[in-house]
């Protein structure tokens, strides 16, 4: 929606629209680009620590030995749904709370690298938390899947009350708007509260890190030689979290200033 804005800003809207559009989409763009340099960063180390044998278990065993340890046995560790990889595949190495489980990619799952254990052993960090009772897990558990959808749904609720306006209006646009203005609430009300949810994956991204590291360390699961480059993996991945809530964050101001424009115009 973004660039769609950026195409029409010269069709006669007010020179402060201009400028704030202007310069949210250098924010974005810039935005973008140091996030896909983060994207990167964190792939390729990722790769390269894919490539790193750990002698012993597989990412699944030290995660259920690590939850064993900590007295979690109703947590399980088991593969993402191909659904998952399809339409949420940046998520789909997480913690479900709802269904107490693990889930991890196929290629994470049954390895015994240095990256499939971090990461398998970061989600454990996020149980330790959910467990613990931690304020923010639990409201990040609670809005997990309204979280992903958050930053491409403040357009699509606005659309679907228009529409019924619309429709219940008989198309008599003297009559047409109270139902849109509606879902504008629930529309305003909804991104509040997930974005928030959005933002908490960051500190609890960033703790569940710092748990598992305690954890690591104190049990021995993973030989001395590999815990730097596992504390690297764990600290890397939240800077990709940040870059992308605060493009997040760009892209839905964008959205904001499209439905200001329309209605000015």
């Amino acid at each position: 929606m973004g660039n769609l804005l950026l195409g029409q800003i010269m069709e006669g809207y007010s020179d402060a629209l201009v400028i704030a559009v202007i310069v949210i989409g250098i924010l974005a763009i810039g935005f973008s680009i140091w996030g896909g340099f983060m994207q990167w960063s964190v792939f390729f180390r990722y790769q390269a620590n894919n490539r790193r044998r750990v002698e012993g278990k597989t990412a699944k065993q030290v995660a259920e030995e690590m939850l064993a340890k900590l007295g979690y046995t109703d947590i399980r560790v088991e593969k993402t749904s191909y659904l998952w990889l399809l339409f949420f595949y940046k998520w789909g190495n997480r913690y479900s709370p709802g269904r107490k489980t693990i889930f991890l990619y196929k290629n994470i799952l049954n390895k015994n690298t240095v990256t499939a254990i971090a990461i398998a052993t970061q989600k454990v960090g996020l149980v330790i938390q959910h467990k613990q009772g931690d304020k923010k897990m639990k409201f990040r558990a609670k809005w997990e899947v309204w979280t992903r959808l958050a930053p491409n749904m403040f357009i699509p609720i606005i659309t679907i009350g228009a529409i019924i306006d619309f429709a219940l209006s008989g198309g008599d646009m003297t009559k047409f708007g109270i139902v849109t203005l509606v879902f504008v609430g629930l529309s305003i009300a909804y991104t509040v509260i997930a974005f928030y949810a959005l933002y908490l994956v960051i500190p609890t991204e960033r703790r569940a890190g710092q748990l598992a590291f305690e954890e690591v360390q104190k049990n021995n699961l993973i030989p001395a030689e590999h815990l730097d480059r596992v504390k690297g993996l764990y600290d890397a991945q939240v800077n990709v979290y940040i870059a992308d809530f605060v493009l997040a964050i760009l892209n839905l101001i964008l959205d904001v200033l499209y439905v200001a424009s329309k209605i000015k115009k």
